[in-house]
């Protein structure tokens, strides 16, 4: 995995909230192809809308 978060890949980014203790959550980011990229670019809104992700969770990631 790249250091950097911009140059993550969708791989990455579900690899890295699945060590993060939130491997439920990971798999909406794979179904919506949240890369590095996009993951920078997201707020607060995105993650609780775009993601269907539950506010508690949401709020920790």
């Amino acid at each position: 995995k790249a250091v950097d978060p911009v140059e993550w890949s969708v791989r990455d980014v579900v690899e890295y909230f699945t060590e993060a203790g939130f491997p439920e959550q990971a798999g909406a980011f794979q179904e919506q192809e949240i890369d590095g990229k996009s993951l920078l670019l997201m707020q607060r809104a995105d993650v609780l809308t775009g993601l269907s992700i539950r506010l508690g969770p949401a709020l920790k990631i």
